[in-house]
């Protein structure tokens, strides 16, 4: 069993544990495959799987005892249960949805259901050094990736296009499936977080955010890029250039004019909230503390009604877990945490920015693990 499985048995009270998420199944079990539950005990360990992946469990399950069934694991699965000695089983609340609850109910009759309202997915918040190779594994297919295909981006060219073309390379260098739809958002679909591609052309002296993400030997990656198409002929500064220089942004105004001024105020100031963020970034400090840093910087630039979503989120086996860093989060930064700091300014009819890097929490701060350059 593994060790942290231990808290559930000890804070809920089940003789039992049902795992249904098939991340969580991976993660504890290492079955790749798509069809697996697991059934934990205090004393041993059941992994259930059909016909299909029988060879399959039988070469990566090792701590599990496997039990194949049919088609129906669910439904198979709830028999098998009858014959067990379980008076109160749990399950994974944020897993198993209502008609699968009332399966349960149904075919275990005696049985004391118990949810699980802490998502056993948790035990993936601290990654192991082959996680986290993975994880960099995924981010380096996106450099390649996204250097292959920036050259396009241009005007005239579509966002449909883009997306296409930035899939295909990540697929080309090593991806073994695209991680999430991928978004663009030039000019004013910007203001739109999550503006998934569309047919609109992009013109010359807009913004573009690209999000875009892939999988590697079952690990995700998640990065944002926001590019400025055509030359500005203004050298675009580095955070601690921009301290020293502070009539940057009033050079650009009266050479450029104020939308382009502004574009280059907004990607410098989420620059700086990234930044912030990283700078509070310690193991044992809270996430909604992270949160708060860029947030509070966001705000103090004047553009906090434009910034509505959460800094970021832990990514592993699902592009999306803990910890969460939002102003809500309960959670801890631990080390071994691997998460996006993805700060953002998104102003209707204008456009908007992001930046999003994925980084590892480290006894002293945090590493970046991205490795593309996020200046505009």
């Amino acid at each position: 069993m593994h060790p942290a499985l231990k808290t559930y048995f000890q804070k809920y009270p089940a003789d039992g544990l049902l795992i249904t998420n098939l991340n969580n199944v991976r993660y504890l079990s290492d079955f790749t495959g798509t069809n697996g539950l697991l059934l934990i005990t205090s004393t041993r360990g059941y992994f259930f799987t059909d016909f299909r992946y029988r060879e399959q469990a039988t070469n990566q399950v090792t701590d599990f005892e496997i039990v194949e069934m049919g088609r129906d694991l669910f439904g198979d699965v709830l028999e098998r249960l009858k014959d067990c000695k379980i008076k109160r089983l749990g399950f994974e609340a944020p897993t198993v949805n209502y008609a699968q609850y009332l399966r349960l109910q149904k075919s275990l009759r005696g049985i004391k259901l118990v949810p699980v309202t802490e998502d056993p997915g948790k035990l993936r918040e601290v990654k192991t050094e082959i996680e986290i190779k993975k994880i960099a594994k995924a981010l380096a297919i996106n450099k390649l990736a996204f250097e292959e295909m920036r050259e396009m981006i241009k005007g005239g060219v579509t966002e449909i296009e883009i997306k296409t073309e930035i899939e295909m390379a990540m697929l080309k260098h090593g991806a073994d499936k695209i991680g999430f739809d991928t978004i663009v958002a030039s000019g004013w679909r910007g203001a739109l977080p999550h503006g998934v591609a569309s047919n609109k052309k992009i013109k010359v002296g807009e913004l573009v955010t690209i999000d875009f993400g892939c999988t590697a030997d079952g690990y995700n990656s998640d990065e944002t890029v926001t590019v400025l198409v055509g030359e500005t002929s203004l050298p675009v500064l580095s955070s601690a250039e921009a301290r020293r220089n502070r009539r940057h942004l009033s050079f650009a105004k009266e050479r450029t004019g104020r939308g382009l001024a502004r574009q280059l105020e907004i990607h410098q100031i989420v620059f700086e909230a990234q930044r912030a963020a990283i700078a509070v970034a310690h193991p044992g400090v809270k996430c909604s503390d992270i949160d708060k840093a860029a947030r509070d910087y966001i705000t103090k630039k004047g553009y906090g009604q434009y910034f509505g979503h959460a800094l970021g989120h832990g990514v592993g086996l699902e592009v999306h877990e803990r910890p969460v860093l939002s102003p809500n989060s309960t959670d801890v930064l631990e080390e071994g945490m691997v998460f996006t700091i993805e700060p953002g300014i998104y102003i209707p009819g204008f456009g908007g920015v992001r930046i999003e890097d994925v980084f590892m929490c480290t006894k002293s701060g945090v590493r970046r693990l991205s490795k593309i350059e996020k200046k505009l």
